[in-house]
């Protein structure tokens, strides 16, 4: 059996409104380094920003790893736990703080009130000035870890805050943009925001980037957010919160779920869901991916769910795996989970 849904709560937005004069700042423009510590040398880019300039959205490769008007770049981390721990978010050039903002709650945005957000949206942020009109900002800091003030001058690479989920987010995550001469460009196509060319699409581009950091960042043109095993179906909550999975299971055990949560498919992929364990148990299905008629976001999770058998789950290691397939490419695996079923002892 299997079960789908769409997520629609995924989103993130860019507002930190700010009017301040500042003394202008020393130059350091492009190319810029990573915004965020990459712990594992891989970062975790979920959406881009949109260039589609009507209702629907596209990423600077054609792709859908984004939604309609997102105006920036979004670094994902695991889960709540990965965000407690703490992961740096660093300045990409130097420059002076020109805004920031700090005491909002960490808190899915998507379990509160629209309005309660209004004005600050971007949460917990900050604006750094790199000189000759060149503007970063850095939203959804964890509360309490911004370490900077307006004024200071800040160096490449700094650690200025942690990656948290203040304002308008319903996940863990950095929401960063960038601006020239008050204009929003994409550091990945160069270009301003709707002016990515559909005719040059390239998954290569890493136009604003150092080399360094472009080798942290590879596109995918569907992200695997999280996947794993469950004893019972699977919540999209506390999956962001680091809740449901686990790696080890009792025999006693009345249901097993496999489970992905996605984000930039697209309608008519293909994605199928296996697991495989002792003495021959097999089960699997496949999804094709369908998605309003929208530029909302293209996130949605997927589940399959074997019960128990009536002679009970044989103790062993058992092995979910994520396949996906767009426009009649072939299957490749984009995911792998282990679960251990126990002998109850």
């Amino acid at each position: 059996m299997g079960h789908k849904m769409v997520l629609s709560a995924l989103y993130a937005t860019t507002l930190l409104v700010v009017l301040v004069q500042v003394t202008p700042a020393r130059a350091d423009g492009p190319p810029f380094d990573l915004p965020v510590e990459c712990p594992t040398g891989q970062c975790d880019v979920v959406h881009y920003v949109d260039h589609d300039t009507g209702p629907g959205a596209r990423d600077f490769a054609c792709g859908t790893s984004t939604y309609n008007d997102h105006r920036g770049t979004d670094f994902a981390i695991a889960d709540e736990a990965a965000m407690i721990e703490g992961i740096a978010v660093q300045t990409i050039a130097a420059g002076t703080i020109a805004a920031t903002r700090d005491g909002v709650e960490d808190i899915d945005a998507g379990r509160i009130p629209p309005d309660t957000l209004d004005g600050i949206e971007c949460g917990n942020g900050i604006l750094v000035d790199h000189g000759d009109g060149w503007q970063s900002q850095y939203c959804h800091l964890r509360r309490g870890s911004v370490a900077v003030r307006k004024g200071d001058e800040v160096e490449r690479g700094q650690m200025i805050g942690l990656i948290g989920m203040s304002g308008k987010a319903t996940f863990p995550h950095l929401h960063f943009n960038l601006r020239h001469d008050g204009v929003l460009i994409d550091p990945f196509s160069g270009t301003n925001m709707g002016n990515a060319d559909p005719a040059q699409c390239n998954t290569d581009q890493t136009a604003l980037w150092t080399p360094d950091a472009a080798e942290q960042m590879t596109y995918r043109p569907i992200t695997l957010y999280k996947t794993g095993f469950s004893s019972a179906r699977p919540n999209a909550t506390d999956i962001k919160r680091g809740y449901g999975r686990r790696n080890i299971l009792p025999v006693t055990s009345p249901e097993l779920y496999f489970w992905g949560y996605l984000i930039g498919a697209q309608n008519g992929d293909l994605i199928r869901l296996d697991i495989e364990g002792p003495n021959g148990f097999d089960g699997g299905r496949e999804f094709v991916v369908e998605l309003p008629a929208t530029g909302g976001l293209h996130a949605k999770m997927y589940h399959i769910t074997a019960p128990r058998p009536d002679a009970g789950w044989t103790p062993g290691t058992y092995q979910g795996r994520i396949l996906f397939s767009r426009k009649g490419s072939p299957h490749v695996e984009i995911g792998v989970a282990d679960l251990v079923i126990g002998d109850g002892s």
